[in-house]
Parts: structure tokens; C-alpha cells; sequence
């Protein structure tokens, strides 16, 4: 039997035009952000752990309790200094939450990455005997040398971490309609597949719950709404394939009734327990 838990790691609030791009080329978005005076509100910082037979997996990790500590997010990065507030409390943090619901974070078997910017990436410490899988594009994302500027926090990435990663090249063929997939368990429940935009490597990680998807999708969009819509984000390293990616995530949920989590959506945790399909025109 495979169960889902959807965890919040605290909160992070970002100026609007991040949350909801209003112009489409990116060096456009990016100085509308910068120049962005208005606030969104304190959004949700997402993770998930999957109960599966062959082990237990997480869905990314959160944001770090140390996320505001002096030095942590580097003094001369814009973005992190002027556009990004975050709030992480101790007990917030994934190996807490973890550990409230019974949950050992030392028997996590896997860490799946959707992609490794800081809100995504800061509990990787509480996982020293997890494997971490990251698709091929992003470990390249992290290795290179503006990796920092791109919003990888690489100074606070564990030895351990890079002594354990897997990265996938989704070579199991198609899956629905998505033209790759990574099959992530033997049974093939749970799957990864390619969802470029946010970042170049991102991906998301689909639960076959037997009459139901779960599909995970970390920041491939930041809301449900944003994604029936085909909207981007401000900070978006490719629109065009932001777009593509979402058009594929709505064919996707027309196919079979499917449950979305998105790390920054208020409703995800909601639209799990409840059981909420996504309703696509």
C-alpha cells in the first residue's frame, strides 16, 4: 500500500511579480521583480514523503531552520537579500516533522529533487543515509560555476550529498503523455519525468495510487490555478518550456483523475487529504 504525507517546512513570501510573471521575456520578468514593491503572502514551503513497499521516499526537503541566520544566503545575491523573506522554525524544519509523525528520517531509502534551489534543498542534512535523485540536467545545474547566482546553494550541500546522488536520463520510455520517464520503484508506482522551465532540470514525480495520480510537482508550478492557466513565474530560467511543461501536466490530469502538490500552492496538503481531482477544461 503506497501513502502519501504532504509536510510544510515553514513559510517563504516573495514579491508578486515573482509569484505571477506579467511579462514573458526573462530579463523583463527578472528586473520587474527586482523593482516589484508588493509582496505575496506567506506561501507554504512544501516537501513529501511517500510510504511505499520498497521504502520510504521524500519529495524534496524544505527550507533550513538556519535559512535567516547571519551569512547564510550570500550577501550579494539580489534576489535572496531584497526579494525572498522566509520563516523556519526549528520544530518546522523536515527531520522534526518527520520524527512528530513517527517517521525515522535515517530509514528515508530516497530523496527525490525536483529541482535544488534553497527552499527545496535546506533539510538535505537531515538525510545522511539517503540516496538523492536528481535528473542529469540539474546535477549539471549545481556543478556549475554560477550555480550560486542561479539560486544553488552549494556551500550548504553535506559532503554526503554528493557522495550518494543518482542521476536519471529518463530512459524508460514514455509514460502517459509524457515522451520520458524514469520508473522509480520495480513495481513502476512511482515515476519521474521531465518538466523543464523553472529550472532546466526540474522534474516531478508521479504517484500511480491505482484509480488516482498524485502528481508532485515541487515549483513546475506555483499554484494550481497558475498551472490550468499556463502561467510562469518571474524567476523562470526558460518560459517557452515552462509553457510546454504545464500544457503536458494539464493533458496529463485530462487522462486520469489526478491529485496536484505543488510546493508553494496554500491547497496542496488539502486537495491530498480530501481527495480534490484536478478539474481541466
Amino acid at each position: 500500500m503506497i501513502k502519501v504525507h504532504c509536510l510544510t517546512t515553514g513559510w517563504v513570501q516573495i514579491k508578486q511579480h515573482h509569484q505571477l510573471a506579467r511579462f514573458f521575456k526573462r530579463p523583463i520578468r527578472v528586473l520587474d521583480v527586482l523593482t516589484d514593491t508588493k509582496w505575496s503572502p506567506h506561501l507554504p514551503i512544501g516537501c513529501w514523503l511517500i510510504e511505499h513497499p520498497e521504502g520510504l521516499i521524500m519529495v524534496d526537503t524544505g527550507e533550513s531552520s538556519r535559512a535567516n541566520d547571519k551569512g547564510y544566503q550570500p550577501w550579494w545575491h539580489p534576489f535572496m537579500q531584497f526579494c525572498e523573506r522566509r520563516g523556519v522554525k526549528a520544530e518546522e524544519e523536515v527531520g522534526a516533522l518527520l520524527k512528530a509523525r513517527g517517521f525515522d528520517p535515517l530509514a528515508i531509502k530516497m530523496v527525490v529533487m525536483t529541482h535544488m534551489h534553497g527552499d527545496h534543498a535546506g533539510g538535505i542534512p537531515n538525510f545522511p543515509n539517503s540516496e538523492f535523485i536528481l535528473s542529469e540536467t540539474e546535477y549539471q545545474g549545481i556543478q556549475a560555476k554560477d550555480a550560486v547566482f542561479n539560486g544553488y546553494l552549494t556551500m550548504h550541500y553535506p559532503d554526503f550529498f554528493y557522495q550518494n546522488i543518482r542521476t536519471v536520463n529518463y530512459k524508460d520510455g514514455a509514460f502517459e503523455n509524457f515522451e520520458q520517464s524514469t520508473a522509480l520503484t520495480a513495481d513502476g508506482k512511482i515515476r519521474l519525468v521531465p518538466t523543464p522551465g523553472h529550472t532546466l532540470g526540474h522534474q516531478v514525480v508521479i504517484v500511480d495510487m491505482e484509480d488516482y495520480y498524485i502528481l508532485i510537482g515541487g515549483d513546475a508550478s506555483y499554484s494550481e490555478t497558475y498551472l490550468l492557466n499556463g502561467d510562469i513565474d518571474g524567476v523562470c530560467i526558460d518560459g517557452k518550456k515552462h509553457q510546454e511543461s504545464t500544457a503536458k501536466m494539464r493533458e496529463f490530469c485530462r487522462r486520469k483523475p489526478t491529485i496536484t502538490q505543488f510546493a508553494h500552492d496554500f491547497n496542496s496538503e488539502k486537495r491530498l487529504n480530501e481527495k480534490i481531482f484536478t478539474k481541466v477544461k
